[in-house]
C-alpha cells in the first residue's frame, strides 16, 4: 500500500521532456515547467490559469512576453516553442522512447514508437495529438517506478495484445481548442492539473491518468472564471473493475488585485450514475446545487494564492476542503473533523547567480480526505463507488494517501544550457486512521483512499476527533535523490536522456511494525523525436 504513498515528487525534472514542446495538452510537458520558471523570474507577467493544460492560442501570448522580457537563454527556448505551436513547424513528428527501471534487485523495461503534432488550423482553432504504442514487460499496476518520475502506466488500459514477453499498451491523447487568449474552450482526452502547484496538486494532480476533459476560461486583467468538467472511470470499493458515468465539475474564481499577488476560490463536486444538469450552471454554488439532489454526491471547496514578493521568489499555498465540523470550531473545540488537504511552498529561481534553483514544499492530507461512502452498496465487489475521489482506482488529487504528510526540498542547477542536475530530499509520514477503532474491519479499513472511516452500519467515526498521525504505527520515509536531464537538438531530430536515482530508508514500511530498511530506485530514459 505504501508504495503509492512513496510516489512523491522527488525530482524537479520528472518527465521525459525535450527542449521542444511535444504537445500542449500534456501538463507534464517541459513547456509548462519552463513557463512556471519564467513566471517566477518575472518574464511572464500574465496571470497563469489554474486549469491546465492551456491551448496554443494562450501559450503564444505567454511566449511573446518571454521573447520581449527574458534573458538570451529564455528567449531562445521561447522562440523554439513558438515555432512549434504557431503552425510553422511540421504537423507530424515521429520518435522513439524507452525506459529501463529498477527497484532493489528487480528490473524491467518499457518503450514505444511515438507520433505527435500540433495543428494550427485557424488563429482561433488549434488541436494537438499524441499516439504511443508501448511494449511493456509489466501489467498496469505492477510497474516499477522511481519516486517522483513520470510514468505512463496510469493512462494504460490492459489489452490482450502481446508480442513475445511484451504486452502492447497503447496511449492516445488529444485536445481541440476554440477561442482566443481571453476566452477559450477545450475538449480532449488528456491529463489535467489544477492549482498553483503544477505537479503535486492536492486538487487534480498531473500524475492522474488521462480522462475526458472539457473546460472553459474567461479572462480579464484583474479577474477570471474557469470551469472544468471531467469524465472519470469508477471502480468498486476495493479499486477493482471499471464503470462508466462518473463525473467531476469544478468552478474557479480568481482575482488579481496587484500585479504580483493573486488569490482564488474554487469548488467542485464528484458524482455518478446520472448526468446532473444543475452542476452545469455557471456562476453557481455547487454545494447549494448538491443540496437539491439530496446530498448524495461529494462536494468540495478551497482557496489558493500565489505571491511573488520579489523577482525570482514565489510563495504558493492551497487548501482543499471536503468537510469540517463547524459547530466544534465555533465552540473552540479543535480536536474535531478536518477532511481536507493543504499545501504550502516557497520557490526561488536563480537570477544568473551561483545559487541553484530552490523549491521547498509541505503537503498534508488529513484522515479520510478524498474518501466517500458508497451510496449503492459499501464494500461489495462489482458495485461502483461514484463519489470517492478516484479515477480508475487511483487518486485524482494528491499522490499521498489520507492521513499523511510530506516535506520536500529540491535544488536544481543547469550545468550547461542543455544539461541540468537536480538534488532532492523528502520526508513522509503515513498512518492508518482506522487503527484501533472498535468495529472497524481490517480487510478494508486499511488507511487507503478506499477506507471511508465508517463502521459496518455506516456510522462515521471521524466527526468529533482529528486522529492525524496519532496512531501507534507510523510509516516514515526519508529519501535523497539525484537526477540528470540532458537534451540535444540536431538537424535529424531531438535527442534526450534522463537518469534518476533515489535512495529511500523506511521505518514500519507498509504499516508493518519493525519493517525497516532501504529501497533503492533507478531509471534511465532515452528518447528521439524528429
Amino acid at each position: 500500500m505504501y508504495k503509492k504513498l512513496s510516489l512523491s515528487i522527488a525530482l524537479a525534472l520528472f518527465a521525459v521532456g525535450m527542449l521542444m514542446a511535444q504537445v500542449p495538452h500534456d501538463p507534464n510537458d517541459q513547456l509548462y515547467r519552463d513557463m512556471d520558471r519564467w513566471f517566477t523570474q518575472g518574464y511572464i507577467t500574465t496571470s497563469l490559469p489554474q486549469i491546465r493544460p492551456y491551448p496554443a492560442q494562450f501559450i503564444l501570448v505567454l511566449l511573446d512576453e518571454v521573447i520581449s522580457r527574458g534573458d538570451a537563454e529564455a528567449q531562445k527556448r521561447a522562440l523554439r516553442y513558438r515555432s512549434a505551436l504557431s503552425g510553422k513547424d511540421r504537423p507530424l513528428h515521429v520518435g522513439l522512447t524507452g525506459t529501463l527501471v529498477g527497484e532493489n534487485g528487480d528490473t524491467t523495461v518499457y518503450g514505444a514508437p511515438t507520433v505527435d503534432g500540433v495543428l494550427a488550423l485557424e488563429s482561433w482553432l488549434t488541436a494537438s495529438y499524441d499516439l504511443r504504442v508501448y511494449g511493456s514487460l509489466r501489467k498496469p499496476g505492477e510497474e516499477l517506478r522511481v519516486p517522483g518520475t513520470y510514468s505512463p502506466y496510469s493512462d494504460f488500459i490492459e489489452d490482450w495484445a502481446s508480442v513475445g514477453p511484451f504486452l502492447i499498451l497503447q496511449n492516445w491523447t488529444s485536445s481541440l481548442a476554440l477561442g482566443t487568449a481571453s476566452v477559450y474552450m477545450q475538449a480532449g482526452l488528456n491529463r489535467t492539473s489544477f492549482g498553483p502547484f503544477y505537479d503535486t496538486s492536492p486538487v487534480i494532480g498531473s500524475q492522474a491518468g488521462r480522462a475526458g476533459h472539457f473546460s472553459v476560461e474567461y479572462r480579464k486583467d484583474t479577474w477570471s472564471f474557469g470551469a472544468l468538467f471531467m469524465v472519470l472511470t469508477a471502480t468498486d470499493d476495493f479499486g477493482n473493475g471499471q464503470f462508466s458515468d462518473k463525473y467531476l465539475m469544478l468552478h474557479t474564481f480568481d482575482f488579481r488585485p496587484f500585479s504580483n499577488f493573486e488569490w482564488g476560490f474554487f469548488e467542485s463536486v464528484v458524482w455518478g450514475a446520472r448526468l446532473e444538469p444543475l452542476y452545469f450552471i455557471p456562476f453557481n454554488q455547487l454545494f447549494a446545487s448538491q443540496s437539491m439532489t439530496g446530498f448524495a454526491d461529494n462536494s468540495f471547496f478551497g482557496f489558493h494564492l500565489r505571491w511573488r514578493p520579489l523577482s525570482g521568489w514565489l510563495v504558493r499555498s492551497q487548501v482543499y476542503i471536503d468537510d469540517l465540523n463547524f459547530n466544534d470550531l465555533v465552540s473552540l473545540k479543535f480536536d474535531t473533523k478536518y477532511k481536507l488537504a493543504a499545501q504550502g511552498g516557497l520557490e526561488y529561481v536563480s537570477q544568473k547567480d551561483w545559487f541553484p534553483d530552490l523549491r521547498l514544499e509541505y503537503t498534508a492530507v488529513m484522515p479520510y480526505m478524498y474518501t466517500h461512502e458508497n451510496s449503492i452498496s459499501r464494500y461489495t465487489n462489482d458495485k461502483p463507488n461514484y463519489t470517492n475521489y478516484t479515477h480508475r482506482g487511483r487518486s485524482l488529487g494528491s499522490d499521498l494517501e489520507p492521513n499523511s504528510d510530506r516535506i520536500r526540498l529540491v535544488l536544481s542547477k543547469p550545468l550547461l544550457p542543455e544539461l541540468t542536475v537536480a538534488l532532492t530530499s523528502y520526508f513522509t509520514r503515513h498512518g492508518n486512521a482506522s487503527e484501533g477503532i472498535a468495529g472497524m474491519t481490517s480487510a478494508y479499513h486499511d488507511g487507503t483512499i478506499f477506507d471511508d472511516g465508517r463502521l459496518d452500519d455506516g456510522t462515521a467515526t471521524f466527526h468529533y476527533e482529528t486522529r492525524f498521525l496519532t496512531q501507534s504505527v507510523i510509516d516514515y520515509r526519508l529519501a535523497g535523490g539525484l537526477g540528470f536531464s540532458w537534451s540535444l537538438p540536431t538537424d535529424w531530430g531531438d535527442l534526450a536522456l534522463q537518469a534518476d536515482y533515489v535512495a529511500e530508508y523506511g521505518w514500519n514500511r507498509n504499516l508493518e511494525k519493525g519493517n525497516h530498511g532501504w529501497s533503492l530506485y533507478w531509471s534511465v530514459t532515452g528518447s528521439w523525436r524528429w
